[in-house]
């Protein structure tokens, strides 16, 4: 019995060494970041929290009592960072530096600082902005690409629009560096990044990752109804608007581009999901929406999939006036009038 009671309460302190472990390098990542631009004011915030901690464990009468004293130390930072909001008006990138601008006529929807640029590489590109109006009337279908740079399971999602008589309209949400700021997957977990719409040319955007970046492009069609899929549009310009004026944190965890798409989704279908039921990985969305029949498609899940892969398609149309017409030769006709949501 006595033998039993003592494993017990290794294993549940091991547990709670864990997991204190844990709060604490998210609390001293969390204060280096919030620092970063100043690196010595960050290394005195890490240090400083390291040295309280220290002394928290070198003074308590008990590793019980010095692990909930740590806690109050734990609280203060988190409550602090819940505290920090997004900013407006930073100094940001040629690519991100104007923001889409929305007028609505009727049916018409007239887009401003469409982004239509032309890449040579990721850094050496001609800038366009342009503005454009769709009849929304017009909408046949909404087709979504997945973009892939090397981790397996994690892709970039783009929602493109289609249109009978013009160019798709694509929209991609991104995180919104400030200018000369790095882009790491560690720094989206902790408030470095503004979440950010990307309205564009659909050759912008699968140029700059197919050609310029080198990545695998996959381009599926989804079943949305063209009703649906207005009320997608419209939402997700709503969204895009609202951002300018109250901007929030992009996280790589919770409000990523395959998350936020969710987000818009199930709004549609008036459900609420939350995050953590979502998948973590953002490419077995892919396998969800063949399975579940929302990604339409007649063939085996392995020929559908290696029929989807865009890349060589979109070299050989990349200066052509139908670039849009010729990635889709795999795709099949609009959907009909109904649709499916994907599942929770």
């Amino acid at each position: 019995m006595i033998h039993h009671i003592s494993r017990g309460k290794l294993l549940v302190s091991a547990v709670a060494a864990v997991g204190l472990a844990l709060l604490h390098g998210w609390a001293l990542l969390a204060l280096y970041f919030w620092f970063v631009s100043q690196p010595l004011a960050a290394l005195l915030a890490v240090v400083g929290y390291a040295a309280l901690l220290g002394l928290i464990f070198r003074f308590a009468r008990s590793m019980g009592h010095a692990g909930w004293t740590s806690l109050v130390l734990f609280l203060a930072v988190a409550v602090w960072w819940a505290g920090r909001k997004a900013e407006a008006g930073l100094r940001y990138p040629r690519e991100t530096e104007q923001a889409a601008r929305f007028e609505r006529d009727g049916n018409f929807l007239t887009v401003h600082a469409m982004r239509d640029f032309r890449y040579r590489t990721p850094s050496d590109f001609d800038a366009r902005w342009s503005s454009r109006t769709f009849d929304l009337d017009q909408l046949e279908a909404v087709d979504l690409f997945f973009n892939n740079w090397g981790i397996p399971d994690v892709d970039h999602v783009i929602t493109s629009f289609v249109f009978k008589d013009q160019p798709p309209l694509a929209v991609s949400i991104e995180l919104r560096a400030e200018a000369g700021e790095p882009n790491t997957l560690l720094r989206g977990f902790f408030k470095q990044y503004e979440l950010f719409y990307v309205w564009a040319d659909e050759r912008d955007l699968v140029n700059l990752r197919t050609t310029a970046r080198g990545e695998q492009v996959s381009l599926f069609r989804t079943n949305l109804t063209p009703e649906t899929g207005r009320r997608l549009l419209t939402e997700m310009a709503a969204r895009s608007s609202a951002l300018e004026e109250n901007p929030e944190f992009y996280n790589t965890l919770t409000d990523n581009c395959t998350n936020v798409i969710a987000q818009h989704v199930d709004h549609l279908k008036d459900r609420q999901v939350p995050w953590y039921r979502r998948p973590l990985r953002t490419g077995t969305y892919v396998r969800m929406g063949y399975d579940q029949g929302w990604l339409v498609h007649s063939q085996p899940w392995e020929e559908f999939r290696a029929a989807a892969l865009i890349n060589e398609r979109a070299r050989n149309a990349a200066g052509a006036a139908d670039f849009s017409r010729q990635i889709r030769s795999h795709l099949p006709a609009p959907p009909a009038s109904t649709e499916q949501y994907p599942s929770e």
